[in-house]
């Protein structure tokens, strides 16, 4: 209740308690409280409701069959192109060795490593002057002086005459190839006569494996806690002594609640393949024609026969002293 003087002035406050009370009320609501305008959202669901799911969509995108597959296959393979080039090879080889030396020479020797062949073994009587972009385009041997005349030039069956130009380049460089031709096409001889030394498996093993590991966990803690925190008020009016005590309680609860799901699907491949393995030498008759083998062996030093030795006619003995010599009168 609230008293008034003539002036209109408030005798006595206003009661605290009921002010404050209006004022945490707020202002009235209807009855009926309004729905809520959007809808709330689906629950998110559990990790051990999705695990299985999970697993098995990685079971099916890691195709493990496949793996097996595929690994046994890249093996073979591998095995077979390997035997494959190892042959091919070889076989280029003999059929390159079983040509005459002017058609082995003309493909794999050129003039210009006859020219190097040349300066390097005579370096004191032969220049090789490198192509200058002007008159000279190509590579060519000069003396390195004028009026020589080297012993070496036996060699090529022209002793005797001066060494020019002309000379080095038109007689004694297509003899140099001949000459570097035949020594490379006889080591290759050699080399194909002692036949292929391919490598053979004897046995092996190919392992594989697969491990999946799927885990999944579901906790939920929720904490709770309620209090009170009251107050008294006394207010004195100016009529005299008002002495009103009002009291409010407040009740503050708060919960915390607290969810955590986990999930790990993790997959482990694993491939070995061990092969066990021993090397062998095919002969070159099993693998080409006697008529292809006779012209490798034609071209290999190491199967030539070998020259008879020299037959020398043993020395008569000296006659005594004083005997009469052979032929003579007595």
């Amino acid at each position: 209740m609230t008293e008034r003087n003539g002036s209109g002035n408030r005798i006595f406050p206003p009661r605290p308690g009921v002010a404050t009370a209006r004022a945490l009320a707020g202002p009235a609501t209807p009855a009926a409280a309004a729905p809520a305008a959007n809808t709330p959202a689906a629950p998110r669901p559990q990790a051990t409701e999705t695990i299985a799911r999970r697993a098995g969509a990685m079971v099916n995108e890691i195709d493990f069959p496949g793996f097996v597959a595929q690994l046994v296959h890249g093996t073979f393979d591998a095995i077979v192109d390997a035997s494959i080039r190892q042959m091919e090879s070889y076989s280029s080889l003999v059929t390159s060795v079983a040509k005459t030396l002017e058609q082995f020479t003309e493909e794999n020797v050129t003039p210009n490593q006859a020219r190097d062949w040349l300066a390097t073994r005579y370096p004191g009587d032969v220049q090789l002057l490198l192509p200058d972009g002007g008159e000279r385009l190509e590579p060519r041997l000069v003396p390195r002086s004028d009026d020589l005349e080297p012993a070496w030039l036996a060699d090529f069956g022209i002793e005797g005459e001066v060494l020019s130009a002309e000379l080095l380049e038109e007689r004694i460089v297509p003899q140099v190839r001949l000459k570097v031709g035949g020594e490379r096409q006889q080591l290759l001889a050699t080399m194909v006569m002692l036949g292929m030394n391919r490598v053979v498996v004897r046995d092996g093993s190919i392992t594989s494996k697969v491990m999946f590991r799927a885990a999944a966990q579901d906790a939920a803690k929720v904490g709770y806690a309620a209090g009170t925190d009251p107050k008294a008020v006394a207010n004195w009016g100016e009529r005299g002594s008002l002495s009103y005590e009002g009291q409010s309680s407040t009740m503050v609860s708060t919960v915390a609640v607290n969810a955590q799901n986990e999930s790990n699907v993790r997959a482990d491949l694993f491939g070995e393949v061990k092969l066990n393995f021993v090397s062998e030498t095919l002969p070159l008759d099993r693998m080409v024609e006697p008529a292809k083998a006779a012209l490798v062996q034609r071209h290999s030093p190491a199967m030539r026969p070998a020259a008879p030795p020299q037959v020398t006619a043993p020395a008569a003995p000296a006659a005594p002293e004083g005997a009469p010599a052979a032929g003579g009168t007595g």
